[in-house]
């Protein structure tokens, strides 16, 4: 068993409470601070890399050796190990959502269900935890932004158990690293492959966006924010973040490298790691707030941003903590913060539950502001006293339940369970891949004439909560007309940040044009806008 690294864990709770942090900044901290607003998501953005970087990491330390050693014995007791560590707790809160949630009250009430966000196709994808391996428009909005709290959160559970189903693969590459510069060319690699990921997708992100229209409907393209196929690609989908996961691996790898060759880098070199890491990711907090909100078309740092941009100065942090020589190896490994990294997993899986209910108000002063900064950590206090309790009094019991079960079970019986888990694994992934790629070769633009993509008004003013605020209004006022002039009223639409000189953006797509038109207006009053929408001179293939 590897020597436990204790400022790992100690790391866990911050990558969670950044993200249970930026989830509590949308709901509790609303108001008319643009900068705020999109510092708050980048929060969450870098919690994630934090994790999946970190991932890697761990994986790579504690079970690398052994399946490269003994595969055919250490491969099945290695993914028995991660299901008995992140199935139980996440399919128990699945379970009561969709027990107690919109989709059955309104079956037993008799009463309609809702219109969009609920789907029983769902199902699969949840169960087999694959439902951000295959993109798809179900009841209206992607499977990763299905099932409410739980559903929202659990997308990385997914990304990461294709990561595990991946990481045997990975293992007799890693095992070649056995030098300083192999390690670090091999995670520079793994960095150069997801920019280049990255760059492809800016270079074809027109053409992604077109596909995107004609196979799942406006809602999958830019720039609306949840159900978008390009932000599937860069942020959800494990194909483009396992890298990240990857470079983990690779940090690992050197790690163990310094250790086998009794190398002890100098604290001085560490901490300057660290302070290069924290002064990039302060960087990309900065530039974000300081740059205008993406719209039609995304930039690379746009991109990069929600993967590699965060997650390689993460790697020199990481690389750093590893070492307990290092300051910030000896601060992440302090006994409490090590306590709390314990129960990092409840954490990230129960606080949206626990934030939700709170009444979301806006604040527009700075006295407001205290109030709600207040309530906010009240919340994560709450969720973390309901994660520690779920975590020593579930989720560490159930582990030790399922791991003891296969462990006193025969050879044979071991045999036949991961066979069975096998077919019953691949007959879920083909229910989920089935129904998202049912529809994905057909034509979803029916309609002559304009077919809205995306209406933000005050999108300039407020990043998140604005997206696409007047959508369905435009689409329900121009589609289908040859042209449309429409015209903002804050009696209409509710104002997303008052006194803000706003902007009005709007999206739009005309069928067999071959590209998606844009146009935007600013708001010198602050109060309305309009803009003329029109399909005429409209590009054919033929």
């Amino acid at each position: 068993m590897a020597k436990q690294i204790p400022a790992l864990t100690g790391i866990r709770f911050v990558a969670a409470a950044a993200v249970a942090l930026s989830h509590g900044g949308g709901l509790f901290l609303q108001g008319p601070s643009l900068g705020l607003d999109i510092s708050v998501g980048t929060l969450g953005l870098l919690g994630m890399s934090v994790f999946f970087t970190l991932s890697g990491f761990v994986i790579q330390y504690n079970y690398g050796s052994s399946i490269v050693g003994s595969p055919r014995k250490a491969i099945p007791d290695f993914l028995v190990a991660r299901i008995a560590r992140i199935y139980p707790l996440f399919i128990v809160l699945f379970l009561v959502e969709l027990l107690t949630g919109p989709m059955v009250w309104p079956w037993l009430l008799g009463t309609k269900a809702p219109a969009e966000g609920f789907s029983a196709h769902l199902v699969p994808f949840q169960l087999g935890m694959v439902q951000t391996w295959f993109f798809a428009n179900i009841a209206g909005v992607a499977p990763v932004w299905q099932y409410e709290e739980v559903g929202i959160v659990s997308w990385s559970v997914s990304t990461e158990w294709f990561f595990y189903l991946v990481f045997p693969l990975v293992c007799p590459l890693l095992a070649r690293i056995r030098t300083v510069p192999a390690a670090v060319l091999y995670a520079i690699g793994a960095v150069a492959i997801e920019l280049g990921i990255d760059l492809m997708v800016l270079m074809l992100q027109g053409r992604i966006n077109l596909f995107a229209l004609h196979a799942y409907g406006t809602e999958a393209a830019l720039p609306n924010w949840k159900n978008t196929l390009i932000l599937w690609i860069v942020y959800f989908s494990p194909f483009c973040r396992v890298w990240e996961f990857v470079l983990g691996c690779c940090l690992a790898r050197l790690h163990e490298v310094w250790s086998a060759q009794d190398l002890r880098p100098s604290r001085a070199l560490l901490d300057i790691a660290t302070v290069v890491g924290v002064g990039a990711i302060g960087w990309v907090f900065w530039f974000t707030a300081h740059k205008p909100p993406f719209g039609a078309s995304m930039s690379l740092f746009d991109i990069a941003r929600n993967n590699i941009a965060l997650s390689a100065p993460v790697a020199l942090i990481l690389v750093a903590a590893a070492q307990p020589s290092s300051t910030v190896g000896r601060l992440l490994s302090a006994k409490w913060l090590v306590f709390l990294g314990e129960a990092s997993f409840a954490l990230y899986l129960i606080h949206i539950i626990i934030f939700r209910r709170f009444p979301v108000v806006r604040w527009e002063t700075a006295s407001q502001l205290l109030g709600h900064l207040g309530a906010l950590a009240l919340a994560f206090a709450l969720a973390t006293c309901a994660a520690i309790l779920l975590h020593f009094g579930f989720e560490v019991p159930a582990r030790r339940r399922i791991r003891g079960a296969y462990q006193a079970a025969s050879a044979e019986q071991r045999r036949l369970l991961v066979r069975l888990g096998t077919v019953g694994f691949a007959a879920l992934v083909g229910a989920a891949a089935a129904y998202a790629l049912r529809n994905a070769t057909g034509d979803a633009i029916t309609q002559s004439g304009i077919s809205v993509v995306s209406g933000t008004y005050g999108g300039n003013c407020r990043w998140m909560s604005a997206r696409g605020n007047t959508t369905d209004a435009l689409a329900e006022a121009c589609n289908g007309k040859s042209e449309c002039t429409f015209r903002t009223e804050v009696a209409r639409i509710a104002d997303p940040a008052p006194g803000c000189a706003k902007e009005f953006a709007v999206v739009w797509f005309c069928k067999r044009d071959r590209s998606i038109r844009s146009s935007s207006a600013p708001d010198a009053h602050a109060t309305s806008s309009a803009l003329q929408l029109s399909c005429n001179n409209v590009a054919r293939d033929d």
